[in-house]
């Protein structure tokens, strides 16, 4: 089980992610972007980034 500081760590990861992604037009997109910008990451963050933003406010949504 992860401690909470890997949690937090993980929440700013997935954040800074979201941040990354902001301007793709698709989820595959934004998973392609992701991956090459943070290869060491786990899928998991990756799509936690994913989530986050699809989430957001209505400016902030990515198309399937």
């Amino acid at each position: 089980m992860g401690s909470v500081t890997e949690s937090i760590a993980g929440k700013d990861l997935a954040r800074t992610m979201a941040e990354r992604i902001a301007g793709t037009t698709s989820h595959a997109e934004a998973l392609k972007a992701l991956r090459s910008a943070f290869p060491e990451s786990p899928l998991t963050v990756r799509v936690a980034a994913l989530a986050m933003l699809t989430r957001g406010g209505p400016g902030d949504h990515i198309p399937r």
